[in-house]
């Protein structure tokens, strides 16, 4: 069994196999991890003008989930106990309610939406106590770490750490994001971080962005697919990693929506308007709206009007105003964009100066398609599983019918070579997030500094703030 130390060494290894040349240099990723810890980039997600907001992290290798053993299988709280399929249905109801309190948020209503960043209701439900179809996952292996190793007292709410003098052990499990909970890659351009494993990212509420989490949507009957390794470590260690995240307030944030959901999680009266809703969006196999109501246990109960669990007019007139005077303004603050173009090649002009040629498809954002190819040629470069890893498949379930095939026997893809800001920047004004007072419409996204347009010269900045993508 491996100790922490090698554990993170392995690790470490394991990433340096997949990182890119760029990615590759111990100087690189501490300017990066300089200028970008603790920001979240706007990437296009395919659907329509939305964006999620993804943790900036210097190579996104693997995603990471820490528990303090291992179940078999693992699943998914909303799965657990063998609960019938009129129970989870209960589950879906709180659901619904939930989505309706999160519409009543100000900052939900009035930033996110309006500048279409995907708000993650069933992951922010996971975050925040509700029995869902969701396991969290981080990019941070020192998160995922701290939920390994760091007991969490449901009874106190609060998360301990070991001390009792003994030598522990705990599991860690570790996906390769382009595999999507798939033991080979999934059909490309498709489902990267759009398929079962999803970014939550940043929210409106602090604990999925701290914990710079993502999400692994599950169906019933389905489980965990991923390395998994066993660790052990001393209580100095829990101790050490207690600390580092200040008891784990610094992940398990108390806020405005701790009690509300906690009150939905625990609600047993419904109206018949949320079950509809309910039954639209979550519809049990084989049941009908009757037979449903007839299976519902007795202590459930319909009635035609019953009060959603909303914000107050008085909690949304604080919300703004902490919105207002700092919030809104640092959360701006931590959202980036990348900038990014296509051309072809690199020409030199007569003065000796390298410039790009044919500019093409200049972009305000990334997508997650562009991302996907990024994270293909990671793969192409390391095709190995981990080192010392088992793999973990508890349900002995077969790659899914739609991955692999189609995409490899249709012939290949020309990825055409890409520059794009490094480092990213932020970009939204005071007016992109306050609040009331005669908001204007959100700016055009060439506000700020501009892309050059393909009429003008690019000179290539080797080394700075582009990369090359070939």
């Amino acid at each position: 069994m491996l100790t922490l130390s090698e554990l993170k060494t392995l690790i470490l290894k394991e990433e340096e196999k997949r990182d890119l040349l760029y990615e590759h240099s111990t100087g690189n990723m501490s300017v990066f991890k300089k200028m970008c810890e603790g920001t979240f980039e706007a990437v296009e997600t395919g659907n329509g003008r939305e964006k999620c907001l993804i943790p900036q992290v210097a190579a996104l290798n693997f995603l990471f989930r820490g528990q303090c053993c291992e179940f078999s299988p693992c699943l998914p709280v909303l799965y657990r106990g063998h609960l019938r399929e009129e129970e989870i249905f209960v589950e879906r109801m709180r659901l619904t309610v939930f989505k309706r309190l999160l519409d009543s948020h100000p900052v939900v209503e009035h930033f996110f939406r309006r500048h279409n960043f995907l708000v993650d209701v069933e992951g922010l439900a996971q975050h925040y106590g509700l029995k869902t179809s969701v396991l969290d996952l981080t990019s941070s292996l020192d998160i995922a770490l701290f939920f390994a190793m760091c007991p969490y007292d449901r009874a106190n709410d609060v998360y301990t750490f070991h001390d009792d003098g003994l030598s522990h052990e705990a599991i860690l499990y570790v996906f390769n994001p382009l595999f999507d909970n798939e033991p080979c890659p999934a059909d490309f351009g498709k489902t990267l971080l759009n398929g079962s494993i999803r970014p939550i990212g940043l929210q409106a509420f602090k604990r999925p962005g701290n914990q710079q989490g993502y999400g692994l949507h599950l169906k019933h009957g389905e489980s965990i697919k991923a390395y998994m390794y066993r660790f052990s470590f001393n209580c100095e260690e829990s101790k050490s990693y207690h600390r580092q995240f200040g008891a784990g307030e610094c992940l398990w944030v108390k806020d405005e929506l701790v009690d509300k959901a906690k009150s939905i999680a625990e609600q047993n009266v419904f109206s018949f308007d949320v079950f509809n809703e309910a039954f639209a969006n979550y519809r049990p196999k084989g049941y009908s709206k009757s037979l449903l109501k007839r299976c519902l246990s007795d202590d459930i109960i319909l009635r035609v009007r019953v009060p959603d669990v909303l914000f107050s007019d008085d909690e949304k007139k604080e919300i703004i105003e902490r919105w207002n005077n700092s919030l809104g303004a640092e959360t701006a603050s931590h959202i980036f964009r990348k900038r990014n173009f296509e051309h072809g090649g690199v020409a030199v002009d007569e003065d000796g100066k390298e410039r790009y040629k044919e500019i093409r498809n200049e972009r305000d954002y990334r997508s997650l398609k562009q991302m996907e190819y990024l994270q293909t040629l990671k793969l192409i470069k390391c095709v190995e599983g981990l080192e010392g890893a088992e793999w973990k498949n508890y349900m002995g379930t077969s790659c899914s019918k739609n991955k692999v095939g189609r995409s490899f026997n249709s012939g290949w893809i020309k990825i055409p070579a890409r520059c794009e800001a490094m480092f990213g920047e932020p970009y939204l004004k005071e007016k992109d997030w306050r609040i009331g007072q005669d908001i204007e419409a959100a700016p055009s996204p060439r506000e700020g500094r501009e892309l050059r347009s393909g009429k003008e010269e690019h000179e290539a900045e080797a080394g700075t703030q582009v990369v090359l993508h070939a």
